[in-house]
């Protein structure tokens, strides 16, 4: 069977705008961005430094650490400590593009303490006396203007 010219024409145009969708897709989604010892979609925190003390993950924001605990690595310094007012470092491997904004208070009030771009990390030392062992709540957000580590 024979095509005809204009058949082959619809056929070759439908199959670029596919290509095009496909590639435009692909193009556009988000790739994981991997934080230090952080694993995919979580933005975890430490009660010390990152991989050598007990850690938490949160997977979505979080008003209130009150009732979190430092529930991994256990055998580290801070295991089953709370985590309220007592995160040294943390790290953050976002899926979405989210950046990690830490506050002072529980409910995001208090003023922001600091925040945590795709794929970064903080640690303790790169933070001041009054950052350290004081966040009480987490919010994700999409990209913005704040300057993040």
């Amino acid at each position: 069977m024979r095509m005809t010219t204009g058949l082959r024409r619809k056929a070759a145009a439908v199959a670029a705008t596919t290509a095009l969708l496909v590639g435009g897709g692909v193009a556009a989604a988000t790739q994981a961005s991997a934080g230090y010892m952080c694993g995919a979609g979580y933005h975890c925190v430490y009660w010390g430094n990152l991989g050598d003390s007990a850690a938490h993950d949160f997977y979505n924001s979080d008003r209130n650490f009150t009732d979190d605990t430092f529930d991994k690595n256990p055998g580290t310094g801070g295991y089953g400590q709370n985590v309220n007012d007592a995160l040294w470092s943390a790290s953050n491997s976002s899926t979405g593009g989210y950046e990690s904004h830490y506050y002072r208070d529980i409910n995001y009030g208090g003023g922001l303490l600091f925040c945590v771009n795709p794929g970064s990390e903080v640690f303790g030392s790169q933070l001041s006396d009054g950052q350290r062992n004081a966040a009480s709540s987490l919010e994700l957000r999409p990209s913005t203007t704040i300057r993040c580590f």
